[in-house]
């Protein structure tokens, strides 16, 4: 197997994990909307008696906060370890400058997920505090 091939199963390797993680959102976000609609159906044609706690969208923030905080960590330990097995790999080669293109792309990936979970925090607290009013 020559360089190029190898590197072409790379690109594919991150491409994998990126397109995993954001299916499994999908697939939750998914998922929890067919049990709210099987729940209103519920509540709108079984039970007839009306409930006036409503916080399901609220526990569908909180999942998906922790979901992308603790994720984007997982992508950012995870790169920082692949970056590092990859150097000691190499570490017998002739001192090559250190690249910085394609190597972090888990590392941004996973800054951008800690702040969609920053942001899914604050739009919770924002909705809790709304309903106080």
């Amino acid at each position: 197997m020559d360089q190029k091939q190898s590197f072409n199963l790379n690109t594919d390797f991150l491409v994998s994990f990126t397109s995993v993680f954001m299916k499994f959102v999908f697939v939750i976000i998914f998922v929890y909307v067919i049990v709210l609609i099987l729940n209103f159906l519920r509540d709108k044609f079984v039970n007839k008696v009306t409930n006036a706690r409503k916080d399901d969208i609220s526990e569908l923030l909180i999942i998906l906060n922790k979901i992308f905080f603790i994720s984007g960590f997982g992508f950012i330990i995870g790169n920082i370890v692949q970056f590092i097995f990859c150097k000691m790999t190499h570490y017998n080669s002739v001192f090559n400058p250190i690249n910085f293109k394609g190597d972090w792309d888990y590392l941004t990936y996973g800054v951008i997920l800690i702040f969609i979970g920053i942001g899914l925090k604050a739009a919770n607290k924002v909705l809790k505090n709304d309903k106080i009013e």
